[in-house]
């Protein structure tokens, strides 16, 4: 793909980490919980790279003109997240509150301290855990901080009340996690409902969100592999690329997003770079609307799309 003359992130940029950005990047290179196919650590480099090739512009005409996104590249969690997950909450953890944080893992294990980390900046927070899988298996594959584990983990660590946490677009399942969430109260919306009725069942997770801050996870397998082929667990069944925007904006419009990491894409394994490039559609209509939560939309002018 030609990138020449085009600036990351859209040619988004101002502030700076320690204060003033309206957005704040961190990468996670990690993807040593990976237990079916490696590649997610090369992710957060894949998504910056193709970064320019977004327009600072939502679908619906939203200017982007004027939002500051500070990227502060990637955090290393060494080669172990078990012990390495702490650090990086630490400095996750120092991110203004004010900034909206976007963190591209790795996989998902990376979100273990990307929500250890909101719940300290945003204490009493809801989890929207947008996922083809609960990830709440107490061991799994081999060990107990392996990707089935990554939500289950990240209960232990932050303190995160399991009922405040909606599952959207599960539909493959260890018995043990549906054992789990009933046991805790937990929402679950699996992926037939959603494509049954994005609508109505968007409506239900904005009822059970309702003015609460949220936290965003979305692992890209709860895309059918047509949409997003390069993750570690292709699961067939999925939303559509279009199913998924329609319900992160409907099932968060009664709450207030504050994050949001994007997780499992998988360069290796992609084709035509269409995982990548869905991820960075998802990742820029997330900040339009955190950019329309705090001011007026404004039309699209004629040629403001076109650099």
């Amino acid at each position: 793909m030609n990138l020449d003359g085009l600036s990351a992130w859209g040619g988004l940029a101002g502030g700076d980490a320690a204060g003033g950005a309206d957005v704040v990047v961190v990468g996670i290179a990690y993807d040593g919980s990976a237990v079916y196919r490696k590649g997610a650590a090369l992710a957060p480099q894949s998504i910056r790279s193709l970064s320019g090739v977004m327009p600072p512009v939502t679908e619906d005409g939203t200017l982007l003109r004027g939002l500051r996104v500070q990227d502060i590249g990637d955090l290393d969690p060494g080669p172990d997240i078990e012990k390495g997950w702490s650090a990086v909450a630490d400095r996750l953890a120092r991110v203004p509150v004010e900034s909206f944080l976007t963190v591209l893992g790795g996989d998902h294990c990376t979100a273990i301290a990307t929500l250890a980390a909101q719940q300290r900046r945003h204490p009493g927070l809801a989890v929207l855990w947008v996922d083809a899988h609960p990830d709440l298996c107490d061991f799994s594959r081999g060990g107990r901080w392996t990707c089935g584990c990554a939500l289950r983990r990240a209960f232990d660590v932050s303190g995160i009340d399991p009922s405040h946490v909606v599952i959207a677009g599960g539909r493959d399942y260890d018995p043990e996690e549906l054992e789990f969430i009933s046991d805790h109260g937990m929402m679950l919306i699996g992926a037939a409902e959603l494509a049954r009725d994005v609508p109505g069942s968007a409506r239900k997770i904005a009822e059970r969100l309702a003015g609460r801050q949220v936290h965003v996870s979305f692992d890209i397998d709860v895309l059918d592999p047509a949409f997003a082929p390069g993750t570690e667990i292709p699961s067939s069944g999925g939303l559509s690329t279009r199913q998924a925007l329609d319900l992160l904006a409907a099932a968060t419009a009664s709450s207030e997003v504050v994050g949001f990491d994007l997780v499992e894409v998988s360069p290796p394994f992609d084709q035509g770079e269409i995982t990548t490039l869905a991820a960075l559609k998802l990742i820029f209509e997330m900040w339009g609307a955190r950019w329309r939560a705090g001011r007026s939309a404004r039309p699209l002018a004629e040629g403001h799309g076109k650099r």
